[in-house]
């Protein structure tokens, strides 16, 4: 199950990214702390090596040395976040520009929520 979430986690962000132009991060640590219920810190190594490991691979190595990265999780969501950020941007370059802005609020709006209400 949780690793199914993972790959769902990961088609979804990687989706949202390449359409919106969101980091990815935003929306994995979300969903790992909301959907998956990581931890903090278990969610923050992880979304580290998902979305910028090559980028910040010191930090996202730290994290792990002290326990707090999913190996399996993050494999599986990077993999399908490579994936559909493809597809993400191929959509967002067909969509109209207000289209974008819109779901680019209605989904800043929702996670602001979530995180501020729990």
């Amino acid at each position: 199950m949780e690793l199914g979430l993972a790959a769902f986690i990961g088609c979804i962000a990687g989706l949202i990214m390449g359409t919106i132009g969101i980091g990815g991060g935003a929306i994995i640590i979300f969903s790992l702390l909301y959907i998956l219920h990581f931890p903090q810190k278990l969610a923050q190594g992880t979304t580290l090596f998902v979305v910028a490991a090559p980028l910040s691979l010191l930090a996202a190595f730290t994290y792990y040395r002290h326990g707090y990265v999913n190996l399996k999780v993050g494999l599986i969501m990077m993999l399908f976040f490579l994936g559909f950020s493809w597809l993400g941007a191929y959509l967002g370059i067909r969509m109209p520009k207000e289209t974008l802005r819109q779901l680019l609020g209605v989904g800043m709006v929702l996670m602001g929520l979530k995180v501020l209400l729990g």
